[in-house]
């Protein structure tokens, strides 16, 4: 575990009381842990806790340190909550995820670690 991991400092995760993501999110997180262990990665609790809570439907701030995983932790919750059926009917055609970057190589950057689960074999969204 990295030390900046070690050291962060963070709010869990806070949802409706009771509140639970749909079965069809329990997939989802699945094929996200087995992604993130083909490539010797660890989960860290605050990026699960991301990912059922925004499958879920659930909305938040997350405030991590550079490196952390924060990218994957928003970026797979986005993924897990359109897959569990917390995307409005009307809105099927696909999550719409809004991202903003203070410059255009963190951009480009960004833009290709959000593309990498997508694609390929191994892939984390299903079809």
């Amino acid at each position: 575990m990295s030390k900046v991991a070690r050291n962060q400092r963070r709010t869990p995760v806070r949802g409706a009381p009771g509140r639970r993501p749909p079965a069809a999110a329990g997939g989802a997180i699945d094929r996200f842990r087995a992604w993130f262990a083909a490539r010797g990665w660890e989960v860290f609790p605050f990026q699960e806790e991301v990912w059922q809570a925004a499958a879920a439907g659930e909305s938040g701030l997350l405030h991590a340190p550079t490196g952390a995983g924060k990218t994957l932790a928003v970026w797979l919750g986005a993924v897990a909550r359109a897959e569990a059926g917390a995307v409005p009917a009307a809105d099927r055609r696909g999550p719409l995820v809004v991202w903003v970057t203070p410059l255009r190589a963190l951009a480009a950057d960004t833009a290709l670690a959000l593309s990498a689960p997508l694609r390929g074999p191994g892939r984390v969204a299903s079809d």
